[in-house]
């Protein structure tokens, strides 16, 4: 399988085996880094920056909150499903194509958002803003592989995924400014800069290890797994106004049935559209879990802490962006040193770790909530700090257990997996808030007045990280060996 470094001519010299990988020189390597951690920033910041502006645009076209939010919900499905899609077209028609193509996508549609004429066109094109730039996240983990030797993947990661942390934290209060600036329409226009990182990618990026143009791609399961998770995740998103009833269960019902049929095609197709290998691995459904929780926790919090301080604590969107700003700087700062430190001393420790502050951070947040800002300042510091520890070491160890012919369809799993746990994370945390309108006492046994629904809704999200602490157990050490494949 050949792999050409960056900037290589074409030629007609016998390509490298996989047992002997060329990585790039440390030149091309800090550029390509830095291209993908500007993208991604790009990315998950344009998304964080809608939450903020949601209101308004719901003003500007007069529909209600089940209309405009859907301009959240219809991105966030097409973005998890099409993490899992892109890794496999990776394989097919080219890394370097692809991640260039969602460059494009983002940006185009970005422009085209600003333009909307109607809240029809914009939900549209949230959808195809989110299958498209789902590449960037997905295919950036397969980047770093190709660009970076192993024992340089971790601190790689870890900086690009502190990119990702800061702009998740930062966005709200970027967006805040925006919409005060010049309206939601700002905060779309300004995304589609990234247009302007194409031609930068397709001149630097390694191509595929594995350019099959003449495969076949399996449409059929990629609907499968696709309709199946949506129709999961859909029905957590109308627990709100449906409640547990028949339409609940019937997407439940569904989601599963397509899934069966889904897990039996890929065991009986000879080019499935994720390998069944990647499964029968414990470390593998061990880390993607752990990454589905967490970043469930992460999501649900980082929704619901804006929410309550502007509705209870009655504070300006300047402030909710202060009481966010320690964890995100946290992110960024720790992420490229948890990575190295990951490199040194295996996963398990960093995430384990990270997962006992996670819980920390939502106690203090949970008890604070309604309350002193201060307070919720310091749970959201700890955090961060301890998603840091997790976020670059669970992503780099996934990476490693992947032999290069799983590289493509594992990574793209695991991604789809673990942005699908931060669409759930903000269903279930806005579920929770919807199934307790009247309470006034929080389950940590305080009066917290109308904070306590808030805070026993992060609660509810802390359950969440327990159950991910217990399944550390399973993720692996220091340097774990690459899952063996059965003939």
């Amino acid at each position: 399988m050949a792999h050409h470094p960056p900037h290589a001519p074409r030629n007609t010299e016998p390509a490298p085996s996989p047992s002997s990988p060329h990585y790039a020189d440390a030149r091309t390597a800090t550029v390509v880094l830095a291209l993908l951690s500007s993208v991604v920033f790009f990315a998950v910041v344009n998304g964080n920056m809608v939450n903020v502006a949601l209101p308004f645009i719901g003003r500007d076209f007069g529909v209600s909150e089940g209309v405009y939010g859907w301009v959240v919900t219809g991105f966030s499905l097409t973005f998890g499903i099409f993490s899992a899609i892109h890794g496999r077209l990776a394989d097919l028609v080219g890394l370097r194509r692809l991640y260039c193509a969602g460059i494009l996508a983002l940006g185009a549609t970005s422009l085209m958002l600003a333009a909307s004429p109607s809240i029809e066109v914009m939900i549209l094109l949230r959808f195809l803003q989110g299958a498209g730039s789902a590449a960037l996240p997905a295919l950036g983990t397969m980047i770093i592989a190709r660009v970076f030797a192993p024992h340089r993947r971790g601190g790689a990661m870890g900086l690009v995924l502190g990119a990702v942390g800061l702009a998740a934290s930062v966005g709200p209060f970027l967006g805040g400014i925006l919409v005060e600036l010049g309206g939601w329409r700002l905060v779309y226009g300004i995304t589609g800069l990234v247009t302007f990182a194409a031609p930068v990618a397709f001149r630097l990026l390694p191509e595929s290890l594995d350019t099959r143009f003449g495969d076949t791609f399996d449409t059929p399961g990629a609907l499968l797994l696709g309709v199946g998770v949506s129709a999961w995740l859909y029905a957590f998103t109308i627990i709100e106004q449906r409640g547990f009833g028949p339409v609940f269960f019937g997407l439940l019902a569904l989601g599963l049935v397509l899934l069966l049929i889904f897990w039996r095609r890929i065991h009986r197709i000879d080019e499935p559209f994720a390998q069944p290998e990647v499964f029968r691995d414990r470390r593998y459904l061990a880390n993607s879990a752990v990454a589905f929780l967490t970043n469930a926790t992460r999501f649900g919090t980082i929704v619901l802490v804006p929410i309550f301080l502007i509705e209870v604590n009655h504070v300006a969107p300047v402030v909710v962006g202060l009481v966010l700003l320690p964890g995100a700087l946290l992110i960024a700062l720790i992420s490229p040193f948890t990575g190295r430190y990951a490199d040194r001393v295996g996963a398990r420790q960093p995430i384990t770790i990270g997962m006992v502050l996670i819980i920390a951070g939502n106690l203090i947040t949970a008890y604070y909530a309604g309350g002193w800002e201060v307070g919720v300042g310091l749970g959201m510091g700890l955090y961060g700090l301890g998603f840091a520890l997790i976020q670059s070491p669970i992503v780099s160890a996934t990476s490693q257990i992947l032999p290069p012919s799983l590289t493509g369809s594992g990574m793209g799993i695991f991604m789809m997996i673990f942005f699908l746990g931060g669409a759930f994370g903000v269903a279930l945390s806005v579920t929770a808030v919807e199934l307790q309108a009247d309470s006034a006492t929080s389950w940590l046994g305080f009066d917290l007045g109308p904070g306590a629904i808030y805070s026993n809704a992060i609660l509810t999200l802390t359950v969440l990280a327990t159950l991910a602490l217990i399944l550390t157990r399973g993720v692996p050490g220091l340097r774990p060996k690459p899952m063996e494949l059965t003939p």
